[in-house]
């Protein structure tokens, strides 16, 4: 989480976390499971629509593409794919639901 949390808008590799660590991919994949009952990128990613929610709910003042790119998802697409996995609705519902 040291590396993850500074680091969650960059492109991170499996090879870089666990380098951070001074273990190899192996047993980091193998501590998160143990520990976080989740693959370091499911973490990740999880992490990433976390801090994405703030933003989201600051009106219309940044749009979805903008929130995506900012939390480190490669494209507005695929951020959504995700959110709506997590959340159980889109981003944009998200957004409409917890409005002030």
């Amino acid at each position: 989480m040291n590396y993850i949390h500074p680091n969650y808008r960059e492109k991170l590799t499996l090879e870089e976390l666990a380098l951070s660590c001074n273990i190899s991919k192996s047993e980091c994949c193998r501590f998160f499971k143990k520990v976080m009952r989740q693959s370091p990128f499911e973490y990740l990613l999880r992490y990433r629509i976390q801090k994405s929610v703030p933003p989201l709910l600051m009106g219309q003042e940044l749009n979805i593409t903008e929130i995506s790119e900012s939390t480190g998802f490669a494209s507005a697409s695929y951020y959504s794919e995700i959110f709506r996995r997590l959340m159980y609705c889109s981003p944009t519902e998200y957004r409409k639901l917890h409005k002030n």
